[in-house]
């Protein structure tokens, strides 16, 4: 029996509610709806479905829409101004052999919830059933043979294309009853966090015609890694053709890769902050150019309009290639050799719209201990909670 066959039959007393609700389209979401939105895990998934997420807070400001997401997740949806409650949960607690995951369950169906996004593209049966279980009438999630009853609303590619994830909520929109043009594909990040990074980059690059140039190390979605040496090699190679800092990238959850890598380089911006996935993102958010593999960084650059360079290696899901978009471009690497620095120049000047053939202007950088002042943030984080676990 498939492991979502089996949870669904385990947690048929939680289910009973989502099964029975009807819905229609459009309509089903509209100014007084409840919304659930259930995080993976993913960064690029979350920031997939963030252009419908945000459409749907634009035009309705004071709907609710609370998140169900992992503690690593926590601060960048507490800040974006779209949940009104999230609620964490851990690994442990959507195991559906523990009491926690019942637990769980019950939560969720006590939210009187219209609608349930699982933010995912890959099968999820235990967190596919906590759409159901919210009671949610429609209930949208990933296309695969096993997701019913769970997923009621799939979100399938196209026969004729293997299409990117990045652009799937445009296609869903209009049966949601938005315009695909409603739909932007921005990350909201804090003003004040967002405006105290650009005042830090600044600092450290006053040259404006200087180049900030984001490199992530990271293993890709599709478990590639580029050798340390083939990165060094392309840093250096850059470094000729360019007037730019560069600085790596990457999940915090990978601290180790990331700190052997930026040892190999001779100079790396040390005052801009990289402790955590929020200082990653904003920093990447504030680049001049990304270029890394197919990596949550990468998806997340592409999606704030910053002038991406991918690197694919063989093997890679299609569907992560970002496609139509004039920021963006996608190279092929083959296994073990080096990126070809003609054809990265090629895809640095697309992306960047020429600007790398603008001279430079030297600026003098303020006296050393005049950096821009500290910024407090003072957006209102919605009420958050942890999960107990039943077990312990």
């Amino acid at each position: 029996m498939a492991e979502s066959a089996l949870i669904n039959t385990l947690m048929r007393p939680f289910i009973k509610r989502g099964r029975e609700t009807p819905f229609t389209v459009p309509g089903a979401l509209g100014a007084g709806s409840r919304l659930l939105c259930i995080d993976s895990g993913d960064l690029a998934d979350l920031v997939f479905h963030a252009p419908l997420l945000t459409a749907y807070k634009r035009r309705h400001p004071g709907a609710a829409m609370d998140f169900l997401l992992p503690e690593p997740h926590v601060d960048l949806v507490a800040q974006s101004g779209l949940a009104h409650h999230c609620v964490v949960y851990r690994d442990g607690q959507i195991n559906p052999w523990r009491p926690a995951y019942g637990s769980l369950l019950r939560k969720l169906g006590a939210g009187q919830y219209d609608v349930a996004v699982v933010m995912s593209f890959r099968p999820n049966p235990r967190l596919e059933l906590g759409a159901l279980a919210s009671g949610a009438a429609l209930r949208l999630g990933p296309s695969h043979e096993d997701n019913w009853p769970s997923v009621n609303f799939e979100v399938r590619r196209s026969p004729a294309s293997e299409g990117y994830y990045g652009d799937r909520m445009a296609v869903v929109a209009p049966f949601l009853g938005f315009a695909p043009g409603e739909l932007k594909p921005r990350w909201p990040l804090p003003g004040d966090r967002l405006r105290h990074t650009a005042q830090q980059v600044h600092f450290h690059k006053p040259n404006p015609d200087q180049l900030l140039v984001g490199l992530d190390p990271g293993v890709s979605k599709g478990g590639h890694a580029f050798a340390p040496e083939n990165l060094q090699f392309l840093v250096r190679q850059l470094a000729t053709q360019l007037v730019c800092k560069v600085v790596p990238l990457a999940d915090p959850a990978d601290r180790d890769r990331l700190d052997r890598f930026s040892a190999r380089l001779s100079e790396t911006p040390v005052g801009l902050p990289r402790a955590t996935l929020m200082d990653m993102l904003l920093l990447a958010s504030q680049c001049d150019l990304f270029i890394g593999g197919n990596t949550d960084l990468m998806h997340f650059a592409v999606a704030m309009g910053v002038p991406t360079v991918a690197l694919f290696a063989e093997g890679e899901d299609p569907c992560y290639r970002p496609a139509g978009r004039s920021c963006a471009r996608a190279l092929d690497i083959a296994s073990g050799e080096k990126v070809d620095i003609e054809t990265l120049m090629e895809a640095v000047e697309a992306v960047t719209g020429g600007r790398t053939g603008r001279p430079s202007t030297v600026i003098v950088a303020p006296p050393a201990g005049e950096g821009p002042p500290a910024t407090a943030v003072t957006d209102a984080a919605p009420a958050t909670e942890a999960v107990p676990d039943g077990d312990e």
